[in-house]
């Protein structure tokens, strides 16, 4: 009897594991559709730019989907969507540039046409995307990756990557947010963690959260 009973309770644990791989396997692909961004307000330029400032410290509190939706379009959305043109420039227009957004419940692709995120991985993988012990305590991490089969120049990418993470600088200080760019991570690591190709190139990482 004790056997059974045993067995049984091994095929419930196993069963309730199962079941929850496969809940979060669902979520992979999952197309999560933003607000429309809010393209008037905000802190003028002059002011925004005497905010900026880079941040090391953070409380755990979530975005709401608003402030991400303005984020994201800051950083690299489309301001002239006929022409496919973004916030940001990129050097011969190769918009080369991916954004994906590690959080507690997954890692994200933005689309910048969609104006959405598209879940690629059910994992936290905030932690990996830095060495400082501040990485992960905030509610997002951004990882900036080139696709080097449209731009081979790394040097153009970077450059690329300094527009789209200032651009997140100044979204940052008129939404009352902290973010600081960091290179500090072990770029062999992430792109295994995140499950990159091989022309995929992480150029740089940027924490956003609210300061402490």
């Amino acid at each position: 009897m004790k056997k059974i009973i045993l067995f049984i309770l091994i095929g419930v644990i196993m069963m309730g594991f199962f079941s929850q791989h496969k809940v979060m396997a669902a979520t992979e692909g999952k197309i999560i559709s933003l607000p429309s961004p809010q393209r008037e307000g905000g802190l003028p330029l002059m002011e925004a730019l005497s905010q900026r400032i880079s941040i090391r410290s953070y409380t755990d509190t979530k975005l709401s989907e608003q402030v991400l939706s303005n984020l994201l379009w800051a950083a690299w959305g489309y301001n002239r969507q006929e022409l496919k043109k973004r916030t940001a420039p990129s050097s011969m227009n190769k918009q080369e540039i991916s954004l994906y957004l590690a959080m507690e419940d997954g890692l994200y692709l933005y689309d910048a046409a969609q104006h959405a995120l598209i879940c690629v991985k059910s994992e936290d993988l905030r932690k990996k995307t830095g060495s400082q012990l501040f990485v992960g305590s905030a509610t997002l991490e951004i990882v900036y990756v080139a696709n080097t089969k449209k731009q081979k120049s790394l040097t153009s990418s970077y450059a690329n990557v300094g527009f789209i993470s200032q651009n997140v600088y100044l979204l940052c200080a008129s939404e009352g947010l902290g973010t600081v760019v960091r290179g500090w991570f072990s770029a062999d690591k992430l792109h295994k963690a995140m499950e990159l190709e091989e022309y995929q190139k992480i150029i740089l990482c940027q924490t956003v959260g609210y300061p402490k």
